[in-house]
Formats: C-alpha cells, structure tokens, sequence
C-alpha cells in the first residue's frame, strides 16, 4: 500500500510539495494538510484530494497517515518534527530544521527510539547529476580533487527577500550540506558578506564562504539575492568540480519555462528536486534505507554556517569549524 503522507503549513514551500503530488510519486499519495489559515489548507485539499485538518492534534490522531512533511514557519519546525516523532510518524522536515544543534541532536534521539525516519529537506543533493559527482570523487575518477564551486545567483526583490531574511542562514546551508555530501567536512571557512540592493532590511543579500578541505582542495560557495546572471553562460545554480585528471558541472539552466507562479518556478530542475527528494522519502518508508544526508549532515551543515558567522565578525578571517562529533 502507498504511504499516505500529510503536510503541516500551506505556504510557498507546500506548492513545490504539491507539485511533486501532481506528478505521481512512486509508493506515495497525498493524505491532507494543517494551517492555521483555514481556507488556503482547504484550497491545498481540494485541489490535492486530501483532508483539511483542523489542527495539528488532529492531523496527528489520523491513524491513515504514515507520515508527515513538516513544511510550517521556521520557527515551528523543531517542535512539529518533534511531535510527529513522538505520535510515531515519519517525518521530513524543511530547513532550518532547528536553530541550535542540541535541538537536532534530540530529533535524532527520538528518531532513534520510535524507529521512525526524520528526514531533513535537503532537496539540492537529489539530483542524479549531484549524485554523480560524489560518486565519482569518491572513486577518484576526477583525480586530485582541486575545487568545488556551488554557486546562486538569483534575483530576490526585497519585499519577496523579507519572508527569508538573511541569504548566509536561509540559503547556504543548501551549499554546505551539498559539501558535505559531495566531498566531506570541510575543516575552516572565511566568509565575506554585503546588502547590495536593500533599502529597509538589514540582512545581507550576498555572501562568500572559501572552504578549506582536509585534502588541500577548496569549496567556493557564493549565494546572491542581489542579482540574477543573464549572461550567454549563466551562474543561476552552478556545481562545478574540478581535479587533476577531469571535472563535472552541473547547472540549473539545463531546462527553464516560463512559469510566474512562484520564486525560481521556472527552473525545472530547482521543481524537480522536489520530486527526487519526495521519491525517495518514500521509498526509506517502503523499502528501508537512509537519506542521502542525514540529521547528523544537518548538525555538520549548521557547524559551517556558525564558521561563517564567526569569520564574518573577524572580518573575514579563517575560522575552524567545530563539529559536535568528532571523526
């Protein structure tokens, strides 16, 4: 029988899930969906077949639903992926997953204890051509590993900007978690930052994290909301690979549409990986296995952003970056 998967939070995210639905994911089909504004979750349930819960009580005391996206403000989500966990439900929760890595340690705890997966939403890595790139580092197909690139250009105004705040918290740890997958932890970062085209908010809009790896390679990760690349060989979301005896890229201007429903809707592959990563939350629930990255990744992932922000404040300074569990 198909997992039967809920969704608590209707928002911008919950489109990209619903998405993923309306494709047809493999041992998989949509059961309802909790928020807390009552006609968008019944608009989500229409549209979806599903039920629109009442609340998250409810959603939870629904003994058909096997598992839960937890898709709610960020602020909420250690505390839903907590009590998922804790009603026995399999969970796949959005980033940030939680805001210190105690927190992320306690979801794996009970992850643990209930038997259940809690799965952090790092949808980057799902893509085949990310999947190949690790694949062939770790075989050495590419040689010395010289550097890896992961890089994000796209245009945010500011009044879409605000609902994410700053772009070093919010979007690279896409790129640190991508590290991570691709070629392991990394053992110092500096991180420059700047706010380009803000005229209210505070936060920044651009950053630069050099990552020194164990190896003697280094990860470029650059994230920008101040400007989009039209150029003839576009930056939007580029992974680049380079070693002694070969390289691979990957870019998210592969396949592009014309879709103004949503921020970055137009990039196929940015919807897709939605629709990897869902794909195979189901298939760990019918068939067993693991995440590609996992909530340990996650408190790693939170380790090198801690790193950024220290070298931010040292003016761009190297720091170390001080992992929980030590190798």
């Amino acid at each position: 029988m198909p997992k039967r998967i809920a969704m608590i939070g209707a928002g911008i995210v919950a489109e990209l899930y619903a998405k993923a639905f309306e494709r047809g994911v493999t041992g998989a089909v949509f059961a309802g969906v909790f928020d807390p504004d009552v006609g968008r979750a019944q608009t989500f349930a229409q549209r979806l077949g599903g039920h629109a819960f009442a609340s998250r009580a409810d959603l939870l005391a629904d003994p058909d639903v096997d598992a839960v996206l937890v898709l709610s403000p960020n602020h909420a989500h250690f505390e839903d992926a907590k009590a998922c966990l804790g009603a026995g439900r399999h969970v796949l929760v959005e980033k940030p997953v939680a805001e210190t890595a105690a927190q992320l340690k306690e979801l794996e705890d009970l992850a643990t204890a209930t038997g259940r997966t809690c799965m952090p939403a790092h949808n980057y890595i799902y893509m085949p051509p990310v999947m190949r790139m690790r694949r062939m580092i770790a075989e050495k197909r590419f040689g010395t590993l010289a550097s890896i690139w992961i890089l994000y250009n796209i245009f945010h105004p500011e009044e879409v900007a605000r609902h994410y705040g700053g772009v070093l918290r919010e979007v690279a740890v896409h790129h640190a978690y991508s590290l991570l997958f691709l070629a392991g932890r990394p053992v110092s970062v500096s991180a420059h930052l700047s706010r380009v085209h803000y005229e209210e908010m505070q936060d920044e809009d651009q950053v630069m994290l050099v990552c020194h790896m164990a190896d003697g390679s280094i990860a470029n990760l650059w994230v920008s909301f101040a400007a989009s690349d039209h150029t003839a060989d576009p930056w939007t979301v580029l992974y680049k690979v380079l070693g002694s005896k070969g390289g691979a890229s990957f870019s998210w201007n592969d396949a592009l549409v014309e879709d103004d429903g949503g921020p970055a809707w137009g990039i196929v592959n940015y919807v897709d990986s939605f629709h990897a990563e869902l794909t195979h939350f189901a298939a760990i629930m019918n068939d067993g296995g693991a995440p590609l990255s996992s909530l340990a990744d996650t408190r790693d992932a939170l380790a090198i952003i801690e790193a950024a922000e220290r070298s931010v404040e040292a003016g761009g300074a190297s720091e170390p970056i001080r992992y929980q569990v030590q190798p």
